[in-house]
């Protein structure tokens, strides 16, 4: 309620609906095949939208809440493969795609916070499908990626395979449990420790060459103290492992062999900043860490990658009928409103409502 009055405030914008994200732990993807016969021997963004309704049909258990189609590929005609085929001609279209999952449990808790911000629910977007379009291009077709987003407080984790998600989960670690660990261990205020991770911002203390003094201020003794910068580098590294070890083992429990990952990418104000993660990263999964500034790719800071890929993300799909965010101008709440379901796409649009509509059931 505080974010959408300062957004009020300072846009004069009010938001009556937003699609939110979800967390991977509660995420689950079936992958699903249909086909559809064209009806003039070329692919409408109707047809589109028909063939992911029905690719969407698939049995779902009682605490399972279906929430996004992705498709992998398009095959037209059976013979020819393309990942966009609007506008192509063909007499049927055929696609294979990941259908999204959620906890039922977790969607109706996260709609009921939004319901009691006044929010309505426009749909979820794991974090899985809204990074897909921010990863860099890989040159191996069948090529793997580990993405890991280190937040304040939750670690999100996925990984691709052939540029599309293929599992994902999250940690309930942080970048502020960093900052907790320098603050507990050094007896300083949770304001330094984590102006000193910023300053030091160091994966493993074997790249520490040049031992200096720091001062701190140690809250039990009321006076300031000198800490080796190795020793505060010891602190943050421990965490960092104990976290990297814990997405590890998950991977090894869900079959996926950490050393078959080709590059490991990290995002989120977190952790993305530190050196060294290039080491940890080989010895931790034998895997090569690839640094990407997601800055340059969303123009936008580091804590805004996931949300600027979600808003990417989304924008894709509305011309296959997802339905726009509602906003409302208030200078413009007395002026007439232009009609809705205008336009060559409306047709389409309506068309998907259904499957959309089954999202938010």
């Amino acid at each position: 309620r505080k974010l959408l009055k300062k957004i009020e405030e300072q846009t004069d914008i009010i938001v009556k609906s937003a699609y939110v994200s979800i967390q991977g732990a509660y995420v689950g993807y079936v992958r699903n095949t249909a086909v559809i016969d064209t009806e003039d021997g070329s692919v409408t963004a109707g047809i589109i939208a028909d063939l992911l309704d029905k690719t969407s049909d698939i049995e779902l258990y009682e605490d399972e809440h279906l929430i996004d189609v992705i498709p992998i590929k398009y095959i037209i005609d059976d013979t020819t493969a393309t990942t966009d085929p609007y506008g192509a001609e063909a007499e049927s279209l055929r696609v294979e795609a990941d259908v999204v999952t959620a906890s039922e449990d977790a969607v109706n808790r996260i709609t009921g916070c939004l319901n009691a911000a006044g929010l309505e629910v426009d749909g979820f977007i794991p974090f899985s499908a809204a990074m897909m379009g921010l990863l860099p291009d890989y040159e191996q077709e069948s090529g793997s990626t580990l993405l890991i987003d280190v937040g304040g407080s939750v670690t999100e984790f996925s990984v691709y395979f052939k540029n599309y998600p293929f599992f994902s989960s999250s940690v309930p670690v942080g970048g502020d449990h960093i900052t907790n660990d320098v603050a507990a261990v050094l007896k300083i205020s949770p304001e330094e420790a984590e102006t000193i991770k910023r300053d030091y911002a160091i994966a493993t203390a074997e790249l520490v060459t040049n031992n200096v003094d720091v001062a701190v201020f140690d809250l039990e003794k009321g006076m300031q103290q000198l800490v080796k910068i190795r020793n505060i580098v010891e602190i943050m590294e421990a965490r960092i492992v104990g976290l990297l070890n814990i997405i590890a083992d998950r991977l090894e429990k869900e079959d996926i062999c950490p050393e078959k990952i080709d590059r490991i990418i990290f995002s989120g104000d977190g952790l993305a900043s530190f050196n060294g993660l290039d080491i940890l990263c080989r010895e931790i999964f034998n895997a090569p860490y690839l640094s990407v500034d997601f800055s340059r790719v969303t123009g936008m800071k580091g804590c805004y990658t996931y949300a600027s890929g979600m808003v990417m993300y989304i924008s894709g799909l509305l011309p296959l009928g997802r339905m726009d965010s509602r906003i409302e101008k208030k200078s413009f709440l007395s002026e007439p409103q232009p009609e809705q379901g205008s336009g060559i796409l409306s047709g389409a649009k309506e068309k998907v409502r259904g499957w959309i509509a089954r999202f938010r059931e």
